[in-house]
């Protein structure tokens, strides 16, 4: 006969329709939570029969002296360059790491936040393109420090760490225009990641309008990720187009890697015949042939930022600072993109002046 499964805090919070948060506020008779939900979370907690356990009661009054991160995906460098970043900061304060994978997918991502409340965290360290309604409720719910990294939220009861996405997305552009490149294409991020996706795409448009070049969709093709894959398919299209295009501006480096993938199998050398500029400077953007210039986000700060001052409000200390933007910088990996840059310079300034003079 197999064994009866337990019941959990998560699954009282599920039948009274609350976040794990309240119910172990109504757990811990505290007055911060309304009359109502108190009776939906008394009653659920009588139709499941649930038994706390005593000792993780008696352990999230002492704490467990562990931060809960949450990531997309476990094994992309960007996001592993933060978790050790959080990672180091946290031990420094003799807080331990526990490490969730979504997909980005936001079922995952409330399953995540629910586990970690169940485990009684202290606190949590996010990565997500958006935040839904109800994942912020858990997130509330929750009732402990939470920062949330490159996510675009002003709420002052989150710390946030980001850069400036559209600062960083202009520069880069611009740094192509100084090239001397005039038909630059994008190879822009989803929509719904409001700050990488929209953002960067913003700053990309503002370059070109602010240089007096017109800014033309022809020369825009939207991924649904940044992966490398989703590279290699929008740069496809993008040539399928004829668009004349000399440069290519990737929202990630796996962008950039699948673009240069694409441009090789169509007998495009890089950069002689089209310039690729990444974002993010992963180490492939280095290790490629030729290397990738890319634009830097100091991602191990961000992780170590964020850990640390989570720590210092779980330390009693005053935070009054809550919204982070840390520099970017661009880093030239390749003396070839230069090279490529003032051929096309060349090409365009030669067009000129043969429409000039006829």
């Amino acid at each position: 006969m197999a064994k009866e499964k337990a019941v959990r805090l998560l699954d009282v919070a599920r039948r009274a329709g609350v976040g794990v948060g309240t119910a172990s506020r109504v757990l811990n008779n505290e007055s911060s939570v309304s009359e109502e939900r108190r009776r939906r979370v008394l009653k659920a907690i009588e139709e499941l029969d649930y038994r706390p356990n005593a000792i993780a009661r008696s352990l999230k009054v002492s704490r467990t002296k562990t931060l809960g991160v949450i990531i997309p995906d476990v094994s992309n460098e960007f996001y592993s360059e933060i978790v050790r970043g959080a990672e180091d900061a946290a031990r420094g304060e003799h807080y331990n790491i526990l490490l969730c994978s979504t997909d980005g997918r936001s079922e995952k991502e409330g399953h995540a936040v629910a586990m970690l409340s169940e485990k009684l965290v202290d606190g949590i360290i996010m990565l997500s393109y958006d935040l839904s309604g109800e994942l912020l409720s858990s997130l509330h719910e929750a009732d402990i420090p939470v920062a949330l990294i490159s996510t675009l939220l002003e709420e002052d009861a989150f710390i946030t760490v980001n850069i400036s996405n559209l600062e960083a997305s202009q520069q880069a552009v611009e740094y192509l225009l100084g090239l001397g490149h005039r038909r630059i294409a994008m190879i822009a991020g989803p929509e719904h990641d409001r700050d990488g996706g929209e953002n960067r795409l913003s700053g990309y448009r503002a370059a070109l309008e602010g240089s007096g070049i017109g800014y033309d969709p022809l020369l825009v093709e939207r991924s649904g990720g940044y992966t490398y894959e989703m590279g290699c398919r929008c740069m496809r299209r993008l040539l399928e187009r004829d668009t004349g295009l000399t440069a290519v501006f990737a929202a990630s480096d796996h962008l950039a890697m699948g673009c240069i993938r694409a441009l090789w199998d169509q007998g495009l050398r890089v950069p002689e015949d089209v310039s690729v500029m990444g974002f993010d400077n992963l180490s492939i953007t280095n290790y490629a042939v030729p290397p990738v210039t890319t634009v830097d986000q100091p991602r191990y700060e961000m992780g170590r930022l964020s850990a640390e001052k989570i720590c210092q409000i779980l330390d009693g200390q005053t935070v009054e600072e809550r919204h982070f933007v840390l520099a970017h910088s661009i880093v030239q990996h390749s003396k070839t993109n230069w090279l490529g840059g003032i051929r096309h310079f060349i090409r365009n300034f030669s067009e000129i002046i043969g429409k000039t003079h006829h």
